[in-house]
């Protein structure tokens, strides 16, 4: 009887809910934030959010956590202070379940209106099954970004559909499984405790390599990533995608989804990266922003051409069309921002020689952050006449800085390698980014 005892008490501690992952702070805004934790096994479970200065708790969200795995909670935590830090607390089946190390700050972005320093950074390529070096991750935990942006690649499906099951629930299963290895990675735990992270896609944690809309397992990649990722929305009504936008300051950021709408061109002019609904999107949101900046983020390069290789430049119509939308709607203060291609650069669009309302238009380049990048001497390989600088080959994430005055504000586009040292750089004025 005893021998059956400790049995049955060992196999309970055994199956004793635990946090598998997490907690990762996703949207936030001045007086919210989403907050994303993955257990072992489905419970009920309350996340509790105390005022750091005070003590005091503020909000709280219960649920109830189902199955089957992963269990993930996705707490949305409400009636918060602007430019505040917040701590969280976890109770699970009515018990306080002690959260893993280190300890997660939230802090609520300034309100909007404000024109206070904007600090995130961003990358690409995140092959952490592979690359297990945390010195990069370290770098940017570092420097306390107000938020960090992966441009896709944010885990890595096989590279031969033939390595996918055969039929639609084990491929999602399988893919799930994907992403619960990347976030077990212990270089991200740090990361995660300092900022808020956001995300969209590319093609290898969308599917095979250049995969467009047609991939067979496209819809369970979607739920895969969904779950995974705790961003502010995923798509507009009824057109779902990994798009959406989120503000710090006088700076709006769009997360664009180059996956799911894709049309690879067989006809250049009749090819999609972005397609007609996820534009329409942007531009109604560009024409209403009264961001400074309106920082767009894409895993593809927005303005680079490499014939033969993924960029938007396989999509001259859409791309020349949207850019002509930009200065014809009198848009400010664009920027874009991307990754893909396994070395990091920026890329200048001249304006107009010829007038016409337009301004240079800037993409910065960063990639890679945990896989191979490409060797400098393929540097030749990859002339680009609109690059501003020396391209990087060396693992990068990039970091841009937002300041200045009310009507003088400026950005700085850097990239960084994974020591955290700035290895490009360049300051932009917002009065530069404007029509003449």
């Amino acid at each position: 009887m005893i021998l059956l005892l400790f049995f049955t008490f060992t196999a309970r501690r055994a199956w004793a809910v635990h946090v598998v992952a997490g907690p990762l702070v996703g949207s936030i805004t001045p007086d919210s934030a989403r907050v994303w934790i993955q257990l072992s096994t489905s419970d009920r479970v309350k996340v509790r959010c105390f005022d750091v200065t005070t003590g005091q708790q503020v909000s709280a969200m219960g649920t109830t956590v189902l199955g089957p795995a992963p269990f993930i909670v996705n707490a949305a935590l409400n009636d918060l202070l602007p430019d505040h830090d917040y701590r969280i607390s976890l109770v699970v089946n009515g018990k306080p379940l002690a959260l893993p190390p280190p300890l997660v700050i939230i802090h609520t972005v300034p309100a909007y209106g404000s024109y206070k320093p904007v600090h995130i950074a961003f990358g690409s390529c995140a092959d952490t099954g592979v690359y297990r070096a945390k010195t990069i991750w370290q770098s940017i935990a570092q420097l306390q970004p107000q938020a960090f942006i992966f441009a896709g690649n944010t885990a890595y499906l096989p590279r031969q559909l033939s390595r996918f099951p055969y039929t639609y629930i084990h491929a999602y299963n399988f893919i799930l499984t994907r992403y619960d290895q990347s976030r077990m990675f212990g270089g991200l735990r740090k990361l995660f405790s300092v900022c808020p992270v956001y995300a969209t896609w590319d093609d290898r944690d969308f599917g095979t390599p250049h995969s467009d809309s047609s991939f067979v397992f496209k819809h369970d990649s979607f739920l895969a990533f969904e779950q995974f990722w705790p961003n502010p929305a995923y798509g507009s009504g009824t057109t779902l995608g990994t798009f959406c936008h989120f503000r710090i300051s006088d700076v709006a950021f769009f997360l664009l989804d180059d996956r799911s709408f894709r049309v690879n061109p067989t006809d250049k002019a009749r090819g999609k990266m972005l397609g007609t609904r996820q534009l329409a999107w942007l531009k109604r949101h560009l024409l209403t922003s009264n961001a400074t900046f309106k920082v767009l983020v894409d895993g593809d390069q927005m303005l680079a051409d490499y014939p033969g290789h993924e960029s938007w430049g396989n999509f001259p119509r859409e791309r020349r069309n949207f850019i002509h939308w930009i200065f014809g709607h009198n848009v400010s203060g664009v920027v874009f921002l991307s990754g893909h291609r396994r070395f990091g650069e920026l890329t200048r669009r001249k304006a107009n020689p010829n007038g016409l309302d337009q301004y240079p238009l800037y993409d910065l380049t960063s990639s890679s952050l945990a896989a191979q990048p490409m060797p400098a001497s393929q540097m030749l390989a990859w002339p680009n006449a609109q690059r501003i600088g020396a391209p990087v080959f060396e693992h990068n994430f990039g970091f841009i800085n937002v300041g200045g005055p009310p009507g003088n504000r400026h950005i700085t586009l850097q990239l960084r390698n994974a020591q955290g040292n700035v290895v490009l750089s360049k300051t932009i004025l917002a009065s530069d980014l404007q029509g003449q």
